[in-house]
């Protein structure tokens, strides 16, 4: 029988980034990359696996050398307390593994001439390696609330590895300075291929509605100079970039897939559950005492509990825990899951999860994405 082994190796990135390798018999048959990271969900953060750039070798596809390295990946992570894992799915394979698509796809398009027209304020530059602390803390700050977003370590970000395609690792970066030469703003945006079709900004941030307007300004430019006709924001609505765009003459675009995109698993349900309790307390005491004591949700990889305080016993529901994460993230009310995945569920318990877990929308950008 072949003897087939795993590694788990230093990746050339560093900390927390680890390099898997699959062998059979002394011969390298698959791999992928690992990475830690925190990962944002209504106010709290949690520990995340990331898993990227999963590959076997062509002359050894199909003999579950990928289900191997994949499960023993978070079976790891379980074991060290890890209770969540993300990765950018395709469609078909990684419902398997319980995972779920928990993000939806926001785009705004407007043309290179309408953003021309903005007043630019602010004076703009290219990003130089030393200014990502500073890019990585105004990050921070401004996406502190939003669900799904990483958390960038300043000292330890690596600045952007990709742009909206996995293969393009040069994505560049300009930032946007204020009369103190503080960064103030920034914009991520593609490689521009010589027969590119419109410029794509997969990540910007600004502090402001007038530091938003002058790197939409400075991102015509760009387009001007690769002589582009359009410009496409890959940003969060809510975000100062996102709410400038809006006022503007654009075309916005949303998507909600299922089963590719940005997919969530919930490797530990009980301690995702244990961090969202104060949540879900908080919602609790809005709606009153006429509701259980606590919430107990057993899925196939764990059951975990929602302290609510109300007089009712104790109360316990089953969701898969694919769904689950998909109320979790907001993504999918417990109500529309009847209808999309044909959830099994009561009407009152589909009320109750839908009263402590509102849908949200979370997002991550594409930088963050692997």
């Amino acid at each position: 029988m072949p003897d087939r082994t795993i590694q788990f190796l230093p990746h050339e990135l560093g900390p927390p980034w680890e390099r898997v390798r699959v062998e059979v018999d002394g011969e390298l048959v698959s791999w992928m990359q690992t990475f830690t990271v925190g990962h944002r969900l209504r106010g709290v953060t949690l520990d995340c696996a990331g898993v990227v750039g999963v590959h076997t070798d062509d002359a050894h596809q199909m003999q579950g050398h990928m289900r191997f390295m994949l499960e023993a990946v978070l079976e790891r992570a379980v074991a060290r307390g890890v209770p969540i894992s993300t990765l950018y799915g395709v469609p078909g394979l990684y419902h398997r593994w319980a995972y779920a698509t928990v993000m939806p796809e926001f785009n705004f398009t407007v043309s290179t001439r309408r953003a021309e027209a903005l007043p630019r304020s602010h004076r703009i530059r290219q990003a130089e390696p030393h200014d990502r602390p500073a890019i990585a803390r105004l990050y921070n700050r401004e996406t502190s609330g939003i669900s799904g977003m990483r958390v960038r370590e300043p000292e330890r970000w690596l600045g952007p590895r990709q742009g909206l395609y996995f293969g393009r690792l040069d994505a560049w970066m300009q930032v946007a300075l204020d009369n103190r030469g503080q960064i103030v703003g920034y914009c991520i945006g593609d490689q521009v291929d010589h027969d590119a079709q419109q410029l794509d900004i997969v990540d910007a941030q600004a502090i402001s509605s007038g530091v938003a307007g002058s790197l939409i300004r400075a991102m015509a430019d760009e387009a001007v100079r690769h002589r582009v006709g359009k410009l496409v924001f890959h940003v969060y609505p809510a975000s100062r970039v996102g709410r400038y765009l809006r006022n503007l003459e654009v075309t916005a675009r949303s998507e909600r897939p299922i089963g590719r995109s940005q997919m969530v698993r919930l490797g530990l349900p009980d301690v995702v559950l244990q961090a969202l309790g104060p949540y879900a307390r908080k919602r609790a005491e809005i709606l009153g005492s006429g509701l259980p004591s606590r919430l107990v949700i057993d899925t196939e990889l764990g059951s975990g509990e929602l302290p609510l305080g109300g007089d009712l016993p104790r109360h316990r529901v089953r969701l898969p825990s694919a769904r689950l994460a998909e109320v979790l993230f907001g993504y999918r009310s417990a109500e529309e899951l009847r209808d999309i995945h044909g959830l099994d569920i009561s009407a009152s318990d589909a009320d109750l999860l839908d009263a402590l877990l509102p849908p949200i929308d979370a997002y991550c950008y594409w930088p963050d994405r692997y």
